[in-house]
């Protein structure tokens, strides 16, 4: 007999340990929040929260009983279907508020007492931007460190050196010209208060230990404060000459020292008001610069960097000095190669560069100086882009700019967030400007483009164009901006007008609202006149060029057709610039038969012939009553009788004798 088939006993379903339901108690749905890891505050502190990633609730197996976490953490718990958690952003507001409100009852426990002069030397606060600057310490902008996690940096120290009394400046004397105590003091306190900001590379403000460092950086320091707060009118004239020698003499002997790369660094952000359009020193400094930055190991970031300590080559300045040189040394490269229409091949934009841009320094960075690193980055990858696209057709696909543009309405994004839109309007500025560069390569199109979207795209920049010299004349009312700017950022705002002028005298004309293109003119004419440095500079010679290009645009109904670039498109970008030149010179070789033969220009009400988009008379009236230049709309004269002709040695252009001969100006 068989044995029987063992059936198995089925086993028996656990009890389950705790219950199932698809809803958490309310203290687990709190918790429930993101990482926070930077929270940037106005006073240029940041403080780093650490939360839990993922809470989960475990009930019990007792309904009636807690869940595992709030038995654990003796909280009460609350199973409510209709809780709402609180929000991060409100959490992140909330402990902003908190923290501020500790500073403020801690600040406010202070004695005030009467302040001596040394001590108020001592303990003046960092000059403050002529136009309102961002938050010191708001989220890196980067696309890399949006990207990246949390991360902990020491808590910024001052850019300054403050720490230490700063005693009165010691009389200088430089050739035959001296300078007292009071003197220095002056001009470094306003170099420090309107200048610094815009390239804030200077840690020492010292002026006897500056002047003991470098005296070429010190005198440099002068020289730039001295372009609008001389004391007398004879001291800029001859610092021009005198640094020039200066600086060309310590270029020949190697190591060129830190202190000495910063001076050139300064002289490349404001350059010399006698520079001329073609002839511009920048782009031979920056070269220098680089080399002499790489010598000295800046590139790396770290002071007395022991892989390039070896004979004369011994550095001794800090990992900050280092740091902020080789990253004002970035920009000036940049801006330098994009106006001249360079290829941009001496920019790095390395890691050293990045920790600046995404705040991981032990020492302080103002943001404002992080934003325009961040901006200018962009704008090197956007060069390189159209470097590469040029030198293998002869324009650009307007899909190539067009995806450009997207990727850094992303950036722009973070750099014009929501919070500092009240607070931080040269840094929407800066941005700006870098639309605007990206978007004049559509004035450079690919053979075969479609003319409704050629027009549709140039419309655009024309538009951004306008809005940059909006732009840059309110940041002027607010502080002065026009006075103290970069020189790179006035061929920022030449490069906007060249645009404007080009689709002026283009087919586009007819499409461009009247008033609107009115406005623009006297735009540009009051940014050249609130520019100029002194007599004879590039914003007077500019005042008196654009001047003569509205007479031309008044007296004349000839158009020309698509406003794209024709010649120099190897120039990148600049290209507009040069093109918009040759376009003013071919108006006019035509305009000047006519002009010599008529005695007075028409103007609106008596020919009706004449060009429908006139220059404002009040604008050209105002520019003939500061620069002493008469025109088309206030005289009824000749409109190019006031030209300074001399401009056009920088091109090497001659008119034929008989074109110039009614003028009756010197070169």
């Amino acid at each position: 007999m068989s044995d029987p088939v063992a059936v198995p006993t089925p086993t028996p379903t656990p009890t389950p340990s705790r219950i199932r339901r698809n809803t958490a108690c309310t203290s687990c749905r709190d918790a429930k929040v993101s990482n926070m890891s930077w929270v940037a505050l106005g006073d240029g502190l940041a403080y780093n929260f650490h939360l839990p990633w993922q809470v989960r609730c475990n009930p019990s197996s007792q309904p009636s009983q807690p869940c595992q976490r709030c038995s654990r953490l003796e909280l009460e718990c609350v199973v409510d279907r209709s809780h709402k958690r609180v929000s991060r952003r409100n959490k992140i507001d909330e402990l902003v508020q908190e923290i501020q409100t500790i500073k403020q009852t801690v600040g406010s426990a202070h004695p005030t007492g009467d302040i001596t002069a040394a001590r108020l030397s001592k303990e003046l606060p960092l000059p403050q931007p002529v136009i309102p600057s961002p938050d010191a310490t708001r989220a890196s902008v980067s696309d890399r460190a949006a990207a990246s996690g949390p991360r902990t940096t020491e808590t910024p120290t001052t850019t300054l050196a403050e720490d230490v009394p700063i005693e009165p400046s010691r009389p200088r004397a430089l050739g035959s010209q001296p300078f007292t105590g009071e003197d220095i003091d002056y001009y470094f306190k306003m170099y420090f208060e309107h200048f610094h900001p815009y390239m804030p590379i200077l840690t020492q403000r010292d002026p006897n230990k500056c002047y003991e460092s470098g005296q070429v950086l010190f005198w440099t320091v002068i020289l730039v404060a001295c372009r609008r707060y001389a004391k007398n009118p004879q001291v800029l004239p001859f610092l021009l000459d005198a640094m020039k020698r200066e600086l060309f003499s310590v270029l020949s002997s190697l190591p060129i020292s830190i202190h000495t790369i910063n001076a050139m660094v300064l002289i490349c952000t404001w350059a010399f008001p006698d520079v001329r359009f073609v002839n511009d020193p920048t782009c031979m400094f920056t070269g220098v610069i680089m080399n002499a930055s790489l010598l000295l190991g800046l590139q790396a970031g770290k002071g007395s960097n022991p892989a390039f300590s070896f004979g004369g080559f011994q550095g001794s300045f800090t990992d900050e000095e280092a740091h902020y040189t080789w990253a004002g040394y970035n920009v000036v490269a940049q801006r330098s190669s994009h106006y001249m229409g360079l290829p941009p091949l001496g920019n790095l934009f390395n890691q050293t560069v990045q920790n600046v841009i995404d705040g991981k320094t032990p020492f302080h960075v103002p943001s404002s100086f992080r934003v325009l690193l961040e901006c200018q980055k962009y704008a090197h990858r956007a060069s390189k882009t159209m470097a590469a696209c040029l030198e293998e057709s002869e324009g650009v696909s307007s899909y190539i700019v067009q995806q450009l543009e997207d990727d850094f309405d992303n950036i722009r994004g973070l750099i014009c967030s929501e919070r500092a839109a009240t607070t931080d309007n040269m840094d929407k500025f800066n941005a700006l400007l870098v639309q605007l560069e990206i978007q004049t390569y559509y004035l450079i199109p690919l053979p075969g483009y479609n003319p409704e979207a050629l027009k549709r795209n140039i419309l655009r920049a024309y538009t951004t164009a306008q809005a940059v010299l909006r732009d840059a004349l309110s940041l002027d009312d607010q502080g002065g901006f026009l006075k103290h700017m970069p020189h790179f950022a006035f061929r920022s705002l030449l490069s906007a007008m060249c645009i404007i002028y080009k689709v002026f005298r283009s087919s586009y004309k007819q499409s461009l609202d009247k008033q609107g293109a009115e406005r623009s003119a006297a735009n540009c004419m009051a940014v050249c006149r609130r520019s100029v440095v002194q007599e004879g500079d590039l914003g007077a010679r500019l005042a008196v060029l654009f001047d003569s290009f509205w007479s031309v645009a008044q007296s004349t109904n000839i158009w020309h057709g698509e406003p794209t670039v024709s010649v120099g498109t190897q120039r990148f970008g600049a290209g507009v610039c040069f093109d918009c030149l040759k376009l003013w010179k071919n108006d006019i070789d035509t305009m000047r038969p006519k002009t010599a033969a008529t005695a007075q220009v028409p103007n609106a009400e008596g020919d009706a012939n004449s060009s429908d988009m006139l220059a404002p008379a009040s604008a050209l009236a105002t520019s003939s009553a500061t620069l002493g230049v008469g025109t088309a709309a206030a005289s009824g004269a000749d409109p190019l009788a006031h030209i300074d002709w001399s401009f056009m040695d920088d091109f090497d252009w001659n008119f034929e004798p008989s074109l110039l001969a009614p003028v009756g100006l010197g070169p």
